[in-house]
């Protein structure tokens, strides 16, 4: 017999941990499954980065001197009195080692609780705090459970799990993550837009002699993209490579950055690794419009094209928890009673980000290193400080679209090769969907 519950939540990350914490605390008979054993644990490439101080998805958050995360628009509170850097921004690095630059360090580390974008954290002791809370709540969490379905019954929501336990809510929330399996079982994929499957691998090390390494920075190379950010220890850091070909492997491409990048390989000359490799795999989808069927709502990175962000997620599982807590509070155990949260998730997430389309471009394919050290050090401006990936994608548009003219004057061998890496871009869009493995 199924044990029952007000809300069944299926994963215990950011966004569940938030809805299961929300909940509890209104009173809700709530259960969490969570498939790992120790749930805190982080097992695969992540950042662990909080962004500060600038709207994400319309949400404010800060953190004070009282070592509390204060997310300002909705009012709930997170302890946090764990390790963390600070995350300035970003840093676009050309082959060469020029820079478009989203602020510049040297000057905003000056004041750094004023000045920084977000705080690069221990995501285990955030979650783990997480955890706590909602247990003192009276939740009631299952780790090692693996989920296989959740179908419609009755007036609820019936859940299996491989080991034939089973449990029943009022409404389910699906909180488990990027490839959620609960979208696969319930043909949620079917429905969505397929671009590509991104292989990250990444490594943890202490030490590095880039000059500016408090951001979240991107370096472009013969060989590809690859990406830094700090981790909450003092001069540690993650370096990231990612692929979405099959004929590349990602730990070869992280091994060449490391130690055969013609310009950055000696950043990591006396760098000691912390931790070897951690990787991800994800199957990249457009994300949810309409994230909620038969009294299921999917929350967080489960309903996005991808990693949604820290606050994001977050956000998203307060206001679940508030509303489904409302919705039963007033007798709605329906779509009905959760249109508030629908309508909040059109307004604040699918709206203005998600009908954005994803481009095929691979303009590394095209453009030679000479090329982009040329086309980096045109701008005679520093961009806007931000850690909203959406802002630097719009202010590169911008400042790049007037300098069109210039770089056909004076470079026009550059110009032909930026107008292949536009003409191509369908082209490119079906090899990335070909190399690809579609989770349906």
């Amino acid at each position: 017999m199924a044990a029952k519950y007000d809300l069944v939540i299926i994963g215990a990350g950011p966004a569940g941990l938030m809805a299961a914490r929300t909940a509890g605390a209104q009173g809700l008979k709530v259960a969490v499954l969570e498939r790992k054993k120790d749930i805190p644990k982080i097992h695969r490439s992540c950042g662990g980065v909080i962004n500060l101080n600038e709207p994400t998805y319309d949400q404010l958050v800060t953190y004070d001197e009282d070592k509390k995360l204060i997310e300002c628009t909705m009012g709930f509170t997170i302890e946090y009195d764990g390790p963390f850097q600070n995350v300035y921004g970003f840093h676009i690095y050309s082959p060469g080692g020029g820079r478009l630059e989203f602020g510049t360090f040297s000057e905003l580390r000056k004041n750094p609780q004023k000045n920084r974008m977000g705080i690069s954290l221990s995501k285990e002791q955030l979650l783990r705090r997480l955890l706590e809370d909602s247990e003192k709540h009276g939740v009631s969490v299952f780790p090692d459970t693996n989920v296989c379905s959740a179908r419609k019954e009755g007036a609820g929501v019936v859940v299996d799990c491989e080991d034939g336990r089973t449990f029943e809510g009022t409404f389910v929330i699906a909180a488990d993550g990027i490839n959620s399996r609960i979208a696969r079982v319930m043909k949620f994929n079917k429905e969505r837009e397929f671009y590509g499957t991104s292989r990250d691998t990444s490594l943890s090390i202490q030490g590095t002699a880039c000059p500016d390494p408090e951001g979240f920075l991107f370096m472009i190379t013969p060989r590809g993209i690859f990406s830094m950010i700090p981790v909450a220890e003092k001069d540690c850091y993650h370096i990231y490579a990612t692929t979405l070909r099959r004929d590349e492997k990602p730990p070869e491409l992280l091994n060449y950055f490391v130690k055969e990048s013609p310009t950055f390989a000696a950043w990591y000359k006396d760098t000691k690794i912390l931790q070897h490799r951690t990787a991800c795999v994800v199957s990249l989808m457009n994300p949810l419009e309409h994230p909620f069927r038969d009294n299921v709502l999917f929350i967080g990175d489960a309903c996005w094209r991808r990693e949604m962000s820290n606050v994001g997620s977050m956000c998203t599982g307060y206001k679940a928890g508030t509303i489904i807590a409302q919705a039963l509070n007033q007798n709605k155990p329906n779509e009905e009673g959760l249109r508030e949260y629908l309508d909040w998730y059109a307004k604040h997430y699918f709206e203005p980000f998600g009908r954005r389309k994803q481009g095929g471009r691979d303009f590394t394919e095209y453009l030679t290193p000479e090329d982009i050290d040329y086309i980096a050090g045109l701008p005679e401006e520093t961009f806007p400080q931000t850690l909203d990936i959406f802002k630097v994608v719009n202010n590169i548009g911008r400042v790049y679209g007037e300098l069109m003219t210039k770089i056909y004057e004076e470079r026009p061998e550059t110009m032909d090769r930026l107008m292949k890496v536009r003409e191509n871009m369908e082209e490119d869009m079906e090899k990335r969907i070909k190399w690809g493995f579609k989770i349906t």
